[in-house]
C-alpha cells in the first residue's frame, strides 16, 4: 500500500497534543485503529494522486472519532499531507521521521480552508475545541510551537502562518456555495436529516473538488444512524456499498 499515512502518524505524535478531557495536554499516541484509518485514508495512486477523497469513522459515542477528527484537522492545516516526491535510501523527515525507500513523502497544502461542520454552531466545538487547544500557544506543543512559531487562534477562527485558515461552521449556514475549501468536517452526520443540511453537504463536497492541485477531500464522523430516516451518513453508507460493488 502506497501511503502518507505513515508519516502524518509520526507527525502527529510528534507534534500534538490531546485536547480538553481527561489526558488533556499530553502526547497524542495513536491506537492501532485510528493509526490504520490515517493510513487508509492518505492512500496514494503510483503517479501519487489522492485515492480517497470521502472517508467515514463511524463508532460509539466516547471513542474520540471527534478528536481524531481534530488531529487530521490540524495536519492538514501545517503537515505534510500532499505527495511530493518518492523517498530515496535514507531520506529523513524534517522532525526526524526515516522514511522506507519509495515510500511516497509528503508537503503541506498551500493556503489551506479547513471547515468544521456541526449541526448547530455550538457543536462544532466537539472538533473545533481540541483543534484550539493543539494549536493555542499557551497549550500547544512545545515542539509545534518552534517548528510553526505562535499561531494566531481565534473562538471563530484560526488564521495559519503563510496563509490559510480553519474555521468552525454550522450546517445551518446555507451560503457556502462557491467556496474552495481544502479539507471538511462533517461530525455527527446521523443528524443531518434535514433537507438544507443535504444539500449542503453536497455543496461543500463540490466546493471540495474546485481546487485540484489542493486535493480537497472530506471526513465524516458519526454513530450508527436511524435506517429510513435518510440522514447524510445513511446515504453516505448506500454510496460507499455502491462503491464497493462498482
Amino acid at each position: 500500500m502506497l501511503t502518507l499515512g505513515l508519516q502524518l502518524i509520526d507527525w502527529i505524535e510528534h507534534f500534538l497534543v490531546h485536547g480538553p478531557g481527561d489526558v488533556e495536554g499530553e502526547p497524542v499516541i495513536l491506537d492501532d485503529e485510528f493509526a490504520a484509518f490515517i493510513a487508509r485514508a492518505y492512500e496514494v495512486e503510483a503517479d501519487g494522486k489522492r485515492r480517497v477523497r470521502r472517508a467515514v469513522i463511524s463508532r460509539p459515542k466516547g471513542r474520540a472519532k471527534s478528536e481524531l477528527a481534530a488531529f487530521i484537522a490540524v495536519a492538514e492545516a501545517l503537515g505534510p499531507v500532499r505527495f511530493s516526491h518518492f523517498a530515496s535510501a535514507g531520506e529523513i523527515s524534517p522532525w526526524g521521521y526515516q522514511y522506507a525507500e519509495g515510500e511516497p513523502v509528503g508537503k503541506p497544502v498551500k493556503r489551506p480552508e479547513v471547515l468544521c461542520f456541526a449541526t448547530e454552531l455550538g457543536q462544532a466545538g466537539n472538533t473545533y475545541d481540541a483543534i484550539y487547544y493543539m494549536l493555542n500557544p499557551e497549550t500547544a506543543s512545545a515542539a509545534l510551537v518552534e517548528t510553526y512559531g505562535r499561531i494566531d487562534v481565534g473562538l471563530m477562527r484560526i488564521l495559519l502562518p503563510g496563509g490559510g485558515v480553519i474555521s468552525p461552521e454550522s450546517a445551518a449556514d446555507s451560503s457556502k456555495d462557491g467556496g474552495k475549501s481544502t479539507f471538511a468536517v462533517f461530525d455527527e452526520t446521523h443528524l443531518w436529516v434535514l433537507p438544507k443540511l443535504k444539500r449542503l453537504h453536497q455543496v461543500i463536497i463540490r466546493n471540495l473538488l474546485k481546487r485540484k492541485i489542493a486535493s480537497g477531500w472530506c471526513l465524516e464522523t458519526s454513530t450508527m444512524y436511524a435506517p429510513g430516516e435518510q440522514s447524510v451518513a445513511e446515504g453516505t453508507h448506500e454510496y460507499a456499498k455502491a462503491v464497493a460493488e462498482g
